[in-house]
């Protein structure tokens, strides 16, 4: 069996199963056993192929008048007639063997409760990060990444994740935070009226599906408490995340969409683009022109 299947998919998804805790349970399994590629099951040596099943023309032909079979429990005799179930007057059920039904009800059907997470309850943007402190996802690390930024900004900058080796808090004082300060200043954005949060609260590392959509829920609930005028995502990874990978990146750029309720447009990977002047020209020429939630504000 795990000679012929690719079970990676399998194996990320029990990872974020195991990354939200007891919590959180989804039953709706995102992933696919596939096969490997044909010729990839090595031959086992001693093994007989297995036998091939005869032709239907040249299988024993049925007996027209076969013999009277002996009777069994609850069954007749062969060439009798069938036996009448009976019914329970009391509840209408059948017994075949005129007993009453009543404990032979049928079981009730299993049901699967979630446990609501503590920050879905959250009064406050504090207490929303204190809550998902306690969560299995995050209950290891030092701390959360937290947002900065004005109350209601007019346009909140989401990062997938902190960079290894960078210090949140030092986000506009580094190359990619002045470069970002100078792009939307020529869109008469000033950087006081801009927030900054992070999709994953911590240090960049592979998501599962699991972790993605329970992530998202945390993002849902954080803008409702911080309530921008407009989102901007940064980097295909984290648009396929929140709009799913059927979603084109490259025919979407700059459009506008929408995030539970928060109009959003998506950019491309700031820390690519610092250094790259076609990704620049790319996101000045084509992506910005294309959204109205930016450029109206010029």
């Amino acid at each position: 069996m795990s000679e012929e299947f690719d079970f990676s998919e399998l194996q990320n998804y029990l990872q974020g199963q195991m990354d939200l805790g007891e919590f959180e349970l989804y039953l709706d399994e995102p992933w696919t056993l596939t096969r490997k590629p044909a010729g990839a099951r090595p031959a086992v040596a001693g093994r007989n192929p297995p036998p091939i099943p005869p032709a239907p023309s040249a299988r024993p032909a049925v007996s027209a008048n076969p013999a009277p079979r002996p009777a069994t429990m609850g069954q007749p005799f062969a060439g009798s007639a069938p036996v009448q179930p009976s019914t329970n007057p009391a509840t209408g059920a059948q017994n075949m063997f005129g007993a009453p039904a009543g404990g032979l009800a049928a079981p009730a059907p299993r049901v699967v409760k979630r446990v609501a997470s503590a920050y879905e309850s959250a009064a406050s943007l504090q207490d929303f990060y204190s809550n998902i402190k306690a969560e299995a996802l995050y209950a290891k690390e030092p701390d959360v990444a937290r947002y900065m930024g004005p109350e209601h900004p007019k346009v909140l900058f989401l990062l997938p994740a902190v960079k290894t080796g960078t210090n949140p808090t030092d986000f506009f004082v580094s190359p990619v935070g002045e470069m970002l300060v100078r792009l939307f200043a020529s869109l008469n954005i000033a950087q006081e009226t801009i927030g900054v949060a992070y999709f994953f609260k911590s240090t960049e590392r592979p998501l599962s599906p699991l972790l993605e959509t329970a992530l998202k829920k945390m993002l849902a609930k954080e803008l409702s408490f911080i309530a921008p005028e407009v989102m901007v995502t940064f980097g295909q990874p984290l648009f396929h995340q929140l709009f799913g990978k059927a979603k084109n990146f490259d025919e979407l750029a700059g459009s506008d969409m929408d995030f539970s309720g928060v109009p959003t447009c998506s950019l491309i990977d700031p820390y690519a683009m610092v250094n790259d002047k076609q990704m620049k020209w790319l996101t000045w020429k084509v992506h910005i022109p294309r959204s109205t939630l930016l450029t109206i504000k010029q």
